[in-house]
């Protein structure tokens, strides 16, 4: 009898532990601390080639790509700015626009996204595989550890404290505004040991060099 209840009780404890360590595998997927990401969900971008349907409105069917207005051409509408919305925002949007025209009374409108709007860094110097990258749609942002990560990581003969990031700021126009270039020590941050900076946030655009050391 003991020996059956031993039993029972480390088959409870093999069980509440293989869901502990799954509950724990899956919070980095999840809750990944390096990257950012919208947390009410994909916004719509300049660039973005969208496909708009009205059902039972077949000759309403449009693709086009959202303008540096931030704008699509709707059929029987015209120009609606849809630039920051969300999917199902956007198709609301554009079916009050219908009604408030008396252009149709009830449209159910379907929008989608053919083709996301591509958003690079760029990577040169030492690191194993140079060019650009290009962010995952919902990726707002990613921490410069994970970036060289995915990028092979640095080479042999890098200068893992002393890496350039260059970021280009334009105004509400897209005009650009100016530039500035950060000297971010990569190596610290990967190891923890900095207490004044826990990430650096690389965004679309940026440009990495990592120098080579002296040797």
């Amino acid at each position: 009898m003991n020996r059956v209840i031993i039993l029972t009780l480390l088959a409870v404890l093999f069980l509440s532990n293989s869901s502990n360590m799954l509950l724990v595998a899956q919070i980095p997927f999840h809750h990944d601390p390096s990257v950012l990401k919208d947390p009410t969900g994909y916004k719509l971008r300049y660039g973005d080639r969208v496909r708009l349907s009205i059902r039972s409105e077949p000759d309403c069917d449009v693709e086009g790509t959202i303008t540096n207005e931030g704008k699509i051409d709707v059929v029987h509408i015209g120009e609606i700015l849809i630039v920051g919305k969300s999917i199902n925002e956007a198709e609301k949007l554009i079916e009050k626009t219908y009604i408030s025209e008396k252009i149709f009374a009830r449209p159910k409108v379907n929008l989608r996204i053919s083709k996301y709007v591509e958003r690079v860094i760029f990577l040169t110097g030492s690191v194993n595989r140079k060019g650009p990258y290009t962010f995952p749609p919902e990726v707002e942002a990613m921490n410069i550890v994970e970036v060289i990560a995915r990028a092979g990581g640095f080479s042999d003969i890098a200068r893992k404290n002393k890496v350039y990031v260059t970021r280009t700021f334009y105004d509400e126009r897209g005009n650009q505004k100016g530039s500035k270039t950060y000297e971010i020590d990569v190596e610290s941050l990967s190891s923890g040991k900095t207490s004044k900076l826990k990430r650096f946030w690389i965004y679309p655009g940026d440009r990495i060099e990592v120098p080579e050391r002296l040797l």
